[in-house]
């Protein structure tokens, strides 16, 4: 899983905040760079959300326990998920209390990557819709 996630891709995100009925889209780039055994992800783009237009970053590290599992890290080291993309598709939850992360993972061809979250908890109500294609 290592190699495919490797490099860099193009990203797309649909943001819909069903409460707040509101729309978004960030478009940018993730790069996935080799740090050793880990992958250290980074991503940069563009937001527009409501009346919100501007630069948005992440970033996260990837360790792998075995080729084909990854542990996903946010920055700062607490554990966000496991991810195995050995069948093409994906599921996982994060729990962020008071909120509740869903996430979908699919890959439906070698360039391209799909990751939907399905944010739930007493104030939000979210659907995050990122495709990834390999930059080629």
């Amino acid at each position: 899983m290592k190699d495919f996630l490797e490099g860099l891709w193009s990203l797309e995100r649909r943001i819909d905040d069903c409460r707040a009925g509101q729309a978004g889209r960030l478009c940018g780039k993730a790069v996935f760079t080799a740090e050793g055994a880990e992958l250290v992800y980074r991503e940069e783009g563009r937001l527009r959300f409501g009346d919100h237009e501007g630069p948005a970053l992440q970033s996260y590290r990837y360790g792998f326990p075995t080729p084909a599992r990854a542990a996903v890290h946010f920055s700062d080291g607490r554990s966000f998920h496991e991810l195995d993309l050995s069948r093409g598709v994906w599921t996982c939850t994060h729990l962020c209390d008071p909120d509740r992360y869903e996430g979908r993972f699919l890959v439906p061809d070698a360039d391209t990557l799909r990751v939907v979250w399905k944010v739930m908890g007493p104030r939000k109500e979210q659907r995050l819709d990122s495709t990834y294609r390999r930059a080629l």
